[in-house]
């Protein structure tokens, strides 16, 4: 069975915050490993080495950046959950754009919480497209390019049938049921290419 524990990376310039939350991260029965970052200079090729899947960062430290902004910033990839680590109260609005926000007067048993609500909520988005097997992957890209079921069958060599039973899969597995829907959904994941996407009234 694969090890589920998780790497973590904590970027914070105060000593007392950042000693007192890698200590209480590391004694979670879910964490493998708390990582420091305390040198911003070299952050990228930290981060790059350890590949966490969390980070817990002081939106400060990166000039109040929002989270896209921090994830081109630090060349993070998809799966890599960023959590806001906030002592203040300015500007809720901007930490709603995290994967998450652990305040540093939450109690051990509330941070746990958070942490493991946002890394099963990371692990759940990259299934959701794991979930699709290749085919099923082909056959989404020919129905938001706009092709009847006839046209799928054709296309891709199968019958009528095999290409209804895919696209069913397909939904269900997305919970995704609109052609709009699973438009956005290929455009997000890199999929398609939105100049590829024939626009017709339904």
């Amino acid at each position: 069975m694969p090890n589920t524990k998780k790497v973590l990376a904590v970027a914070e310039t105060s000593y007392i915050i950042r000693k007192g939350l890698v200590y209480v991260l590391s004694q979670l029965a879910s964490v493998s490993k708390v990582v420091e970052l305390k040198e911003m200079e070299d952050i990228n090729y930290q981060l790059d080495i350890l590949r966490p899947d969390a980070v817990l960062i002081n939106p400060m430290l990166l000039g109040h950046t929002a989270k896209h902004n921090i994830r081109q910033q630090l060349n993070l990839n998809k799966q890599t959950a960023i959590i806001a680590l906030v002592y203040n109260l300015i500007d809720e609005q901007f930490y709603k754009s995290y994967d998450a926000v652990i305040r540093i007067n939450d109690s051990e048993s509330k941070i746990e919480e958070i942490l493991l609500a946002c890394l099963n909520k990371e692990q759940n988005n990259q299934a959701e497209l794991e979930g699709l097997s290749d085919r099923e992957k082909e056959i989404l890209i020919s129905v938001v390019k706009g092709m009847s079921n006839k046209e799928i069958a054709d296309h891709h060599n199968i019958s009528i049938h095999t290409a209804i039973t895919h696209r069913r899969n397909i939904t269900r597995k997305l919970k995704v049921h609109s052609i709009s829907g699973l438009t956005i959904y290929a455009i997000i994941n890199k999929l398609i290419d939105i100049s590829e996407i024939k626009y017709q009234d339904e």
